[in-house]
């Protein structure tokens, strides 16, 4: 009888055991998916958040262009000859490229 007595509770500790195992796997499959979701959600965040700064890039790049071309525009020596003669200057040497402080 003895020996029926510790075979149940050798059968016990063993179901004990297999019972906790499957408990714990359980869980942290449970967790495995979880996180793995919580990743997937940040790294989709994180992408249009990237691809929203890389569309406002090319925005600003692009007005950068067109204030590139207004600025040479009004840099113009032809410009500037223009606004110099209608405020009643004159040009003294054809390839002056500075303006000097004279008489």
């Amino acid at each position: 009888m003895n020996k029926k007595v510790k075979r149940n509770s050798k059968d016990y500790k063993a179901r004990r055991f297999f019972k906790c195992s499957v408990v714990l796997l359980v869980m942290m499959t449970t967790l495995s998916i979880a996180s793995s979701l919580f990743i997937k959600n940040i790294n989709n965040s994180l992408t249009m958040q990237i691809e929203d700064l890389n569309k406002e890039a090319e925005v600003l790049k692009t007005q950068n262009d067109q204030l590139n071309i207004e600025i040479s525009n009004l840099a113009s020596k032809e410009r500037v000859y223009e606004i110099a003669t209608a405020a009643g200057l004159k040009q003294n040497q054809t390839d002056l490229s500075s303006v000097v402080r004279g008489e």
